[in-house]
């Protein structure tokens, strides 16, 4: 694992202390990240996963899996493939795939503190869950 990687885990783990890593195609796992019950989620909290691209901090990360099974007032959601074509090394065996890009921009600085990271990427998911299906 690289420096950078490891120091933004450090950083993830801050909010979200369910953090798991494997570093075989550089894949994050969150456990427990929170859905708003304001929404007819079928859930109210779920494991996230996503993979940190090679190119990483100079391409941001793209989209983010969660366990099979996830609906929004009792249907699939908008811009989300199940099962993913890619297969997270986490359990469950099937996943979903939300589309998803931080629509804030991407902007990455030699300090993971001070610019675009992961945590900031993390908490995107959010918005995307309040957007609904």
């Amino acid at each position: 694992m690289n420096a950078r990687i490891e120091e933004e885990l450090g950083i993830l783990r801050s909010f979200y202390p369910k953090v798991a890593y494997v570093d075989d195609g550089q894949w994050v796992l969150i456990e427990d990240y929170p859905i708003s019950s304001d929404f007819p989620w079928n859930r109210q909290n779920t494991n996230v996963c996503f993979q940190v691209p090679i190119a990483y901090p100079g391409t941001p990360p793209y989209g983010f899996y969660v366990p099979s099974g996830i609906l929004y007032n009792g249907k699939a959601p908008s811009s989300y493939q199940e099962p993913s074509k890619n297969k997270p090394p986490f359990p469950p065996d099937v996943w979903g795939f939300f589309s998803w890009t931080q629509k804030s921009g991407w902007k990455a600085t030699d300090d993971p503190h001070t610019g675009s990271n992961l945590l900031g990427f993390v908490t995107t998911f959010g918005a995307r869950f309040l957007e609904g299906g």
